[in-house]
């Protein structure tokens, strides 16, 4: 068991031996029909019996998924696909509706992260390096994020904070959305800009 266990971690293969450890401690709740595949999780202080992610049926979800605040949470619905190397950095509160594909190698991220001021900032690594707990998040800016239903989401693109994508967006590859969308409206480019109306 142990043998397997190590060479399941040397292949990068250790990943649904922490969703199990996770789903046990009531942190994740996974709906029925979903596949869950290559997804990493990292929770930055994880506490029995809270739930910090649900993800509803028929989901087909990889990438890798961080929570890095005692209240934060993501919610994902039904029929939604997330792609391989997409992250989700949550802080505060990431909502995804139903029937929304996430292509690939996309960043969702409701924190500026850091603070904008270099003062602020100081400390950051140092606080980094002694743990999670340590950095001072007073400082940093969060907001919510909600993608609505039917979504489409082209590879290697980036969401901030504060957004919300309405009904029927679609995010061309490799933009970066700074603003909220109109329903059913197609947006590209960095900043994203509106480009047309699908419905």
């Amino acid at each position: 068991m142990i043998k397997r266990k190590i060479l399941n971690y040397l292949k990068g293969n250790n990943k649904r031996d922490d969703i199990s450890h996770l789903i046990k401690r009531s942190n994740i709740t996974i709906g029925k029909n979903s596949k869950i595949q290559n997804l990493s999780i990292y929770i930055s202080e994880p506490i029995a019996g809270v739930n910090y992610i649900t993800i509803g049926d028929n989901c087909m979800i990889s990438g890798q998924i961080i929570i890095n605040g005692k209240n934060a949470k993501i919610n994902i619905g039904n029929d939604v696909f997330i792609g391989e190397n997409t992250k989700l950095f949550c802080r505060e509160s990431i909502s995804l509706k139903n029937n929304i594909m996430i292509s690939w190698g996309c960043t969702i991220i409701d924190t500026n992260a850091h603070s904008l001021h270099s003062v602020e900032r100081l400390n950051d690594v140092k606080d980094w390096i002694k743990g999670d707990s340590h950095k001072n998040w007073d400082v940093v800016k969060s907001l919510p994020i909600v993608i609505k239903d039917s979504c489409w989401i082209g590879f290697n693109s980036i969401i901030t904070k504060g957004i919300t994508l309405e009904t029927g967006s679609v995010i061309g590859c490799g933009s970066v959305v700074t603003k909220s969308t109109q329903p059913f409206g197609v947006y590209g480019g960095n900043p994203a800009i509106h480009l047309k109306t699908t419905d």
